[in-house]
C-alpha cells in the first residue's frame, strides 16, 4: 500500500547586505546581522512556495583598500 508524504528543502541564498567598518570577521558579522539590510524579500508567487526562510550564515571578506 503507497503512503503520502510531505517533503520541504530549505532554500539559502546570498544576498549583500552592506560593507561595515570593524575590527574584526566577527564584529562586522555582529554588525551586519544588526543591520536594517539583513531581511529577505521575496515576490509574491515565490513567497507561496517557500516557509521559514531565514538567513543561514554571513560570509565576510575584508575590502582592501
Amino acid at each position: 500500500m503507497k503512503k503520502t508524504y510531505r517533503v520541504s528543502a530549505r532554500v539559502v541564498g546570498s544576498k549583500f547586505i552592506g560593507e561595515f567598518e570593524a575590527n574584526s570577521k566577527e564584529e562586522a558579522e555582529e554588525m551586519a546581522s544588526e543591520s536594517d539590510e539583513a531581511y529577505i524579500s521575496l515576490c509574491h508567487q515565490c513567497s507561496s512556495e517557500c516557509e521559514d526562510i531565514e538567513i543561514e550564515e554571513f560570509f565576510i571578506e575584508e575590502i582592501e583598500e
